[in-house]
């Protein structure tokens, strides 16, 4: 993992990212065919960019994620 990933995050927050993460996850499973890994982080990646920016509502952050998602939209 690149130094620039490395966050540090609230115990709030990382609950919040792993609702996200779940979530969004379950969404993009049911939605076809993919690369698992990168899939999932991409996912992770845009969950903590919309966090950082603020956002914490798990259901707005879901939706973000799909629309960022370029194999989802």
């Amino acid at each position: 993992m690149s130094p620039s990933r490395h966050h540090s995050v609230d115990p709030e927050t990382l609950v919040l990212l792993e609702i996200t993460l779940n979530e969004t996850w379950k969404a993009v499973r049911s939605n076809g065919t993919f690369d698992a890994v990168s899939t999932r982080t991409a996912i992770a990646d845009l969950s903590m960019q919309f966090v950082s920016a603020g956002q914490r509502d798990p259901q707005r952050l879901k939706a973000l994620v799909l629309a960022a998602l370029p194999t989802y939209a």
